[in-house]
């Protein structure tokens, strides 16, 4: 069985490659069994598809608004 940094380095690397089939059936049972892993995996793959589709439109920009609540939401993120 996995723990949760093995599943997460997992979920990482399967972004950019085909894992074998033993690691894909271990880390579906963890995801399965651990919602903070199967929350992880669902966010990096929504931030590639995000980089994906970001990458296909070259005029997309956030605006100074934006970058703002991002920064804020991470310095918050930090101090807590």
């Amino acid at each position: 069985m996995l723990n949760c940094k093995e599943a997460s380095q997992l979920a990482s690397r399967a972004q950019d490659e085909e894992l074998q089939f033993w690691q894909k059936m271990a880390l579906k049972l963890h995801l399965l069994l651990c919602r903070s892993c199967a929350h992880f995996t669902q966010q990096l793959n929504f931030i590639r598809k995000a980089s994906l589709h970001a990458g296909k439109h070259h005029h997309f920009r956030l605006t100074t608004e934006a970058k703002q609540q991002i920064l804020q939401a991470l310095k918050k993120k930090q101090s807590s």
